[in-house]
């Protein structure tokens, strides 16, 4: 967009090329980049969408637009183009089938209902979680509360998570998450409760409080809350911020982005865990300060981090999340992880039309999409479902999440729909 800014302005810098109609010209495509801009980084408006608009805009500001030659041209185009755009992006929860069917390798599907596994597309297969997995983290904490090991009324100090806080490695979840806090009145001498801490780390997916609550958890009590679990084929959990910096940690000077890549995919998994810690430990005592970091990671050291996140089956995760849904833990413990993650119920009034419980918690990198969600409608039926997704393209990511929630609201409430699934990924 700048670049775009300064191609319009360089032809002004000869005079006879000054004229009103050029000034004009350069006037409005500026107003329109910056408008563009503008959108994308003040009002979070998808890239793609805004830049579209940007192009319409060019195209309605143009004097030579309003010919009837040029009017039939764009007119067509803009048809054309419409019906693209909504034959692929019209809900569509069959993209998600297919995609699953057509990607055996790098996906897996778990649905059950009251207690019957209906579904276990390759569900045995253990993938990356990334976000996922911080219902295990909430579930230990849970039980940590319900045991008095914590109180999830006590407060912590921001300036205690911010020094997890890699800037732009979250999708701006911990600053989101932090708005909100301010906005609802949260924030009480630069302190928040404990619960928020980890509402924060479930409803917006903030990194910073989740490597704060492994350290406050203990890494050793989580692994062996999986395995208490009977979560067989979970990995162990290493801070996720930690991760991030592997990189920095083993670069030097001689070291180009390929041989990194070469070094990361090289390490052991037990020392590149056991690295993860150290430097998240670092971040806890100050050794390392990375508040005026800002995360900018190569997509292919991205790839080796999202490659090495930590993995589960989605096996694992229909029985942690039957579990709950089950109320098989404790009460205190099962009130405080459903406050955790049932908050569809609060942000859509509509859901407590269909449900009396709703659950969830997504995960996703460049390359992967995962969704876990346990439901329970009227009827007191009950059902899990776990989708986990790897190895995507960027197109792949946008429409598989663009269709997601039309997948996972048919396969909830429709039997038919799950029968079909059922049929199809069976024949796979």
């Amino acid at each position: 967009m700048s670049g775009i800014i300064i191609l319009t302005l360089m032809p002004l810098l000869k005079k006879e090329n000054r004229t009103k109609q050029e000034i004009r010209k350069a006037i409005v495509t500026i107003a329109i980049v910056l408008g563009i801009i503008i959108a994308v980084i003040i009002f979070n408006v998808n890239y793609l969408i805004a830049f579209l608009f940007g192009v319409i805009a060019m195209i309605l500001f143009d004097k030579k637009t309003y010919t009837k030659k040029r009017l039939i041209i764009y007119g067509t185009s803009i048809l054309v183009i419409g019906a693209a755009v909504y034959s692929v992006f019209r809900d569509n929860p069959d993209y998600v089938l297919n995609h699953l069917k057509d990607h055996p390798e790098t996906s897996s599907l778990y649905v059950a209902k009251n207690g019957e596994e209906l579904i276990t597309y390759h569900s045995d297969v253990v993938r990356p979680l990334a976000s996922t997995v911080k219902i295990l983290i909430a579930v230990e904490y849970a039980m940590q509360i319900d045991e008095g090991t914590l109180n999830k009324d006590s407060y912590v100090s921001l300036d205690d998570l911010n020094q997890y806080y890699y800037k732009g490695s979250d999708g701006n979840a911990h600053e989101e998450w932090l708005k909100a806090m301010q906005k609802e009145g949260k924030i009480n001498h630069n302190q928040v409760t404990l619960q928020d801490v980890a509402k924060g780390m479930i409803t917006y997916s903030s990194n910073a409080n989740t490597d704060y609550l492994i350290n406050l958890i203990g890494i050793h009590s989580i692994n062996e809350r999986a395995k208490s679990l009977n979560l067989t084929k979970h990995e162990e959990i290493y801070p996720i911020v930690g991760a991030l910096l592997i990189p920095d940690y083993l670069k030097n000077n001689e070291m180009d982005k390929n041989r990194l890549v070469e070094e990361l995919e090289k390490m052991p998994m037990e020392m590149y865990r056991e690295t993860a810690e150290e430097l998240s430990q670092q971040m806890k005592d100050g050794t390392i300060n990375i508040e005026n970091d800002t995360f900018n990671m190569p997509l292919d050291l991205q790839r080796v981090w999202s490659d090495r996140l930590i993995g589960a089956s989605a096996n694992d995760y229909g029985r942690l999340l039957a579990i709950i849904s089950n109320n098989e833990l404790p009460t205190v413990a099962m009130q405080t992880v459903r406050d955790l993650l049932e908050w569809p119920m609060e942000i859509n009034e509509g859901n407590h039309e269909r449900f009396t419980h709703l659950g969830a918690k997504g995960g996703s990198t460049a390359f992967i999409l995962n969704d876990a969600m346990y439901a329970e409608d009227h009827h007191a039926d009950r059902i899990e479902i776990v989708l986990l997704t790897n190895d995507l393209n960027t197109w792949q990511q946008i429409l598989l999440s663009h269709h997601l929630n039309s997948f996972e609201s048919k396969l909830l409430g429709s039997e038919d729909y799950r029968q079909k699934v059922q049929k199809e990924l069976s024949g796979s």
